[in-house]
């Protein structure tokens, strides 16, 4: 399974993310975005905002969203949690066919437990590991963000555009060696018409919006596990170690090993 992209067998991930830039792409959990520092541009369906220190956001089901870290006087670091339906109890229903107007609620308007609530799902998620006190204090998030969320019907957006199929067939076969062509086969449209709704729609090219999902879940395992930089590139869909360290470091301007150190020490700092 490829997990922060799609369908995995977790019911719930927590983690810290640094300097995060990520393309559009959408899954069938709930994701909450809760920022630590820093300044992160965030795309939720239509909408883009600016977040910084406190700010939080809601990211529906099946919805496309995108990342873009900002540079400040403070690195941008981000807590998330990415989490299975079966978690939401009562709020099932309203996650699943509802979406919100306005996704994103600044720290000026929240209540004080969604801070505290989020900060302790990550603690429990690695230290309690008891998945009963994260359903807990995910429901409490959603108690205190569900009333303020101005929710309107999921019929009254297009779900299944070709946006949304490149994305989740881009997001399904990533690590496999997918070119332009073999996807516009399986949409059934050209690839010429294809370039054109990456340009328009989502403000890339093929090659780029490809490399950025490798690099992203590269950088997703260089932060939470322990594996070789050998395996992930391999897990990651890169044709060789070379092609792999040379866009990685084109996009962040460390090599995978040096980013490996400074997530270890800043984590190091953390706790």
């Amino acid at each position: 399974m490829t997990p922060y992209y799609e369908n995995y067998e977790d019911d719930l991930r927590v983690f810290y993310a640094d300097d995060l830039q990520f393309p559009a792409h959408l899954h069938s959990q709930m994701e909450l975005i809760y920022v630590i520092t820093g300044i992160i541009e965030v795309t939720i369906f239509n909408k883009t905002k600016t977040l910084v220190e406190g700010d939080f956001a809601v990211v529906f089901p099946n919805t496309l969203h995108s990342y873009a870290s900002k540079t400040s006087e403070k690195p941008c670091r981000i807590l998330l949690a990415i989490c299975g339906l079966n978690l939401t109890g009562d709020y099932f229903k309203k996650v699943t066919s509802y979406y919100p107007l306005n996704p994103f609620i600044p720290s000026e308007k929240q209540h004080a437990n969604i801070g505290f609530a989020m900060l302790e799902l990550e603690k429990e998620r690695y230290e309690g590991q008891d998945l009963n006190v994260c359903r807990a204090l995910l429901l409490l998030i959603l108690s205190r963000i569900i009333p303020i969320l101005d929710l309107t019907k999921n019929q009254d957006i297009k779900d299944y555009d070709l946006t949304h199929m490149i994305v989740s067939y881009v997001s399904e076969h990533f690590q496999e060696a997918l070119t332009l062509t073999e996807l516009a086969k399986h949409l059934n449209v050209s690839k010429f018409y294809l370039s054109r709704v990456f340009s328009t729609k989502l403000n890339t090219n093929f090659n780029t919006y490809i490399n950025n999902i490798r690099l992203n879940y590269a950088l997703t395992l260089i932060q939470s596990t322990s594996y070789s930089l050998t395996r992930i590139s391999n897990d990651s869909g890169f044709e060789s170690q070379r092609t792999f360290n040379r866009t990685f470091k084109d996009i962040f301007h460390l090599s995978p090993s040096e980013y490996r150190k400074r997530a270890t020490m800043l984590n190091k700092d953390r706790n």
